[in-house]
């Protein structure tokens, strides 16, 4: 096998997508993605959020973003609530969404813990303060409304 790019875009996309699709596996009886279960955490612990703040949180382009909040809409897990500004929809929980979100957080915490079982010791919050230091690092080589 051929050594991987030197490539930090290669590199994370790589870990990016195998990460999902091992969180997607085990939350499959959830009837959820890692991405949804993103978004229904935050509103869970964070209270209502604009789609916005939300793709910002978690770099995610407007497009998946409105994808996955319509998805949540459309199953009665969030629902768009009353913000003092009209232009900007803020999202919150129904009582349905905490029942959902409450099956998948057992799912994704022991898939949270059989990885970093996984992992050399200390390796898993070196692992978030890479993720956290590459991220910031190209978000300030950005524009303040995203790379052109």
């Amino acid at each position: 096998m051929k050594p991987d790019l030197a490539c930090a875009c290669a590199a994370a996309r790589r870990a990016a997508r195998v990460l999902t699709q091992l969180y997607d596996s085990r939350l499959r009886s959830s009837d959820l993605e890692a991405p949804q279960l993103a978004l229904m955490m935050t509103l869970d612990e964070g209270g209502p959020c604009s789609q916005t703040d939300l793709g910002r949180r978690y770099g995610f382009d407007k497009t998946t973003v409105s994808r996955n909040l319509k998805l949540l809409e459309s199953k009665g897990w969030i629902e768009a609530s009353v913000s003092s500004d009209k232009r900007q929809r803020r999202f919150v929980l129904t009582a349905a969404g905490r029942g959902r979100l409450a099956h998948a957080k057992p799912l994704w915490k022991q898939v949270q813990n059989e990885l970093r079982q996984a992992m050399p010791e200390g390796q898993w919050e070196a692992m978030f303060h890479a993720f956290r230091t590459a991220a910031e690092a190209a978000q300030n080589l950005c524009h303040p409304d995203g790379c052109p």
